[in-house]
C-alpha cells in the first residue's frame, strides 16, 4: 500500500480522544442508513459503482459502513485515531489524517465530506487548504459532495443546549453554544468515566454564510455543479438548515 501514500511530516492531533467514547451514545438519532441512501442517490447522478471513493473526516466510519459497500474502493479518514479505532470493519480501509494535508499519491472519482464536518476548519485560510487539497486529488471528471451547517441550524440547536447521557458506564454533559458575533459553534463536554475520572473537550465550528463557500471554492479551481438545501434536491437557501454541495473541478 506504500505507494498510495505520501509522507506529510504532521503530527495528527487526537481531537475526540475521549468523545469517542460515547459518540455512539451522542449521536444515536442520527440515521446513518437514511444519509448514505441520499447521498448514494446524489453520486450516481455524476459517477459509476465503479468509483474510488475517499470519504475525509469520517468519525468512527457508521456512515461508510453503509456506503462503502456500493463502491469498487473506499478510503475512510479521519484526524482522530480514537474515532477510527471505534470501527471493527475490514470492509474499507481507514487512514488517518489531517482534512487540510491529505497524505494520497493516487486521485479519487468520489470525494465525500458529510456531518458538516467543514466547519471543523474555523478558518478562511483552513477551507481554502482543503479545497485545493480536493483539487489535486479529484479526478478530473470526479465529484465532490459536502455539507455545510448554516446560521440557522446554529439557532435550532440552541433550544437543546444541553443533554446528558451514558455508554458503557461512561457518562457525559454536553452543552452547546452559539455565539453570534463570531459565529463560532462551541460544544463543550465532560466525559466521566466509571472510575470517576473527567476529562473536559471543547469543539468548535465556524458557521460561515452560504455565500462564502462559492467564492473560495472559486479561488481553488472548483466550482459548485448544485447547491440543495441538504437531504433534498431543492436548490438551497441562506436561511436552510444544512446545505449540500455538489462540486467539480474546473478544466
Amino acid at each position: 500500500m506504500q505507494e498510495l501514500f505520501q509522507q506529510t511530516g504532521l503530527k495528527v492531533k487526537d481531537n475526540y480522544k475521549y468523545v469517542s467514547d460515547i459518540y455512539d451514545q451522542l449521536m444515536s438519532k442520527v440515521d446513518y442508513k437514511f444519509w448514505a441512501k441520499y447521498l448514494y442517490k446524489l453520486s450516481l447522478l455524476y459517477v459509476s459503482k465503479n468509483s474510488k471513493v475517499l470519504e475525509v473526516a469520517s468519525g468512527n466510519c457508521r456512515l461508510a459502513e453503509y456506503l462503502s459497500s456500493n463502491f469498487r474502493s473506499y478510503f475512510a479518514s479521519d484526524v482522530s485515531l480514537s474515532m477510527l479505532k471505534k470501527n471493527k470493519s475490514h470492509s474499507f480501509q481507514k487512514v488517518c489524517c489531517d482534512m487540510t494535508l491529505l497524505p494520497f499519491k493516487i486521485r479519487f472519482d468520489l470525494v465525500i465530506c458529510a456531518f458538516d464536518s467543514i466547519n471543523y476548519l474555523t478558518n478562511k485560510k483552513s477551507i481554502q487548504k482543503f479545497f485545493a487539497q480536493i483539487k489535486t486529488i479529484l479526478n478530473q471528471d470526479g465529484i465532490f459532495l459536502f455539507d455545510a451547517a448554516l446560521e440557522q441550524n446554529s439557532f435550532k440547536h440552541q433550544k437543546y443546549a444541553t443533554k446528558k447521557g451514558s455508554l458503557s458506564g461512561v457518562t457525559f454533559n454536553r452543552q452547546s453554544i452559539y455565539l453570534q458575533s463570531s459565529r463560532i459553534h462551541k460544544n463543550i463536554f465532560e466525559i466521566i468515566y466509571p472510575d470517576g475520572t473527567k476529562f473536559r473537550e471543547i469543539h468548535k465550528q465556524k458557521i460561515y454564510p452560504l455565500e462564502f463557500y462559492f467564492e473560495a471554492l472559486e479561488k481553488a479551481g472548483l466550482y459548485a455543479v448544485e447547491c440543495f438545501n441538504a437531504f433534498t434536491f431543492r436548490d438551497c437557501k441562506q436561511n436552510d438548515l444544512r446545505a449540500q454541495f455538489v462540486v467539480k473541478r474546473k478544466n
